[in-house]
């Protein structure tokens, strides 16, 4: 069965730097920079530490790059520390700093090492933050809540991701680098999501800073609408991405019971979890070579106990943005359905927010990312220029479901 994130390594895109960076980590935990003893402070978004990111982390269309220790909002209410990193373009800044887009990830793995201001970003997301450096923006880039740093990743966790992109803003503005007070989001996949949970929950912070609004490429939505698919007998390739979901569940939900939701078969492979990231995941998944009857206790995988609980902490709201939505998605996607995008554009709409959805005919996964770039860049333009935001809800209604 399909669950969710389901693609091909092509379309993944990890760079090869994720796999080889357990030597740095040596399974025992995050890197000196990433480790926090001290007390945390009592606010999210401060600075703890900064250093220069290695050169080879350094985006080629970035006069420098910062990795960055601050204080977020974790999945518990609690503060924690997180990671990322923070790119300034080249040349002379304007008046009022570079304009600022926080840069949300797509999966990597919840294992420290997969940390992309570790382990470096794939090539796909290399060209597409550079477009955006050579456009003038700034690029503030969290790593997420326990990637890199104490504690497990809580994968998909809506909440936690926007945290992660709200406050590494706030913190970047912290460092000696001039940048505007207004900002947007962007994310891709799993990051897709993250930004339109950003862009969902921004406006609960009190803040001195502007947000100016979302765009999201292959957003995860709608996921118990996705658990919901599958046959017993159809290949299971991508456990990998199962296992994923699973100790994300764990994280979040407790009452989540692996035991409940997957065969021996399965349980047997969930180690990899805490050692590797997602590609050698997923070429761990093609090897057991299992249906999904063979590696799920309950199919479709929505009637699995408590994972309605757990879905809901991952579940983008419909509605409260009020700042313009920019949604771009591929037919041919094979990892985020584009029925379940499409659904979701429209409740949005139907919610009253102003959004817009372009459709990428024959793309895949990773297609819109870097096609649509000079479309996403001009938007972005727009809404610094204070330019009244598009919207085709009506055009959204009357697309062929």
């Amino acid at each position: 069965m399909r669950i969710i994130f389901i693609s091909t390594l092509r379309q993944l895109s990890i760079s090869a730097t994720a796999l080889v960076a357990t030597v740095a980590f040596g399974g025992e935990g995050a890197a000196p920079f990433y480790a926090w003893d001290a007390a945390l402070p009592a606010e999210p978004g401060i600075l703890l530490r900064q250093e220069p990111l290695e050169a080879q982390h350094v985006l080629e269309n970035a006069s420098e790059g910062t990795r960055i220790l601050y204080s977020s909002t974790g999945h518990k209410g609690d503060i924690v520390p997180v990671s990322g990193a923070v790119f300034t373009p080249k040349g002379e800044a304007p008046e009022d700093g570079w304009p600022v887009l926080a840069w949300s990830h797509g999966t990597v793995g919840i294992a420290d090492q997969c940390a992309p201001s570790f382990a470096g970003r794939s090539q796909r997301d290399v060209t597409y933050l550079n477009q955006w450096l050579a456009a003038g923006y700034a690029i503030v880039a969290t790593d997420y809540e326990g990637l890199g740093t104490t504690g497990t990743h809580p994968y998909l966790h809506c909440r936690s991701e926007a945290n992660g992109n709200i406050d590494a803003v706030h913190t970047a503005h912290q460092l000696d680098v001039p940048l505007s007070k207004r900002w947007l989001v962007t994310g891709q996949s799993q990051g897709g999501q993250g930004a339109l949970c950003t862009g969902a929950y921004v406006n609960e912070r009190e803040s001195e800073l502007e947000f100016l609004g979302t765009l999201a490429t292959a957003p995860g939505v709608n996921f118990m609408q996705r658990f919901r698919h599958g046959g017993a007998d159809e290949p299971n390739p991508y456990i990998g991405i199962s296992l994923l979901l699973a100790r994300g569940f764990e994280t979040y939900e407790p009452s989540f019971d692996r035991n409940q939701a997957f065969t021996k078969q399965v349980l047997a492979l969930m180690h990899y979890t805490d050692s590797t990231c997602v590609q050698e995941l997923i070429g761990i998944g093609f090897k057991a070579g299992l249906t999904s009857g063979q590696s799920m206790k309950h199919i479709p995988f929505s009637e699995t106990p408590r994972i309605a609980a757990a879905a809901q902490k991952m579940e983008i709201p419909e509605q409260g943005y009020g700042h313009p939505i920019y949604i771009a998605q591929g037919t041919k996607d094979e990892l985020v359905r584009y029925q379940d995008t499409y659904d979701f554009a429209a409740a949005l709409c139907e919610s009253g927010e102003t959004v817009s959805l372009q459709v990428f005919e024959g793309a895949d996964h990773s297609g819109p990312v870097n096609q649509g770039v000079a479309k996403f860049i001009a938007w972005a333009d727009a809404r610094f220029a204070g330019e009244p935001a598009p919207q085709n809800c009506a055009v959204i209604k009357n697309l062929v479901r």
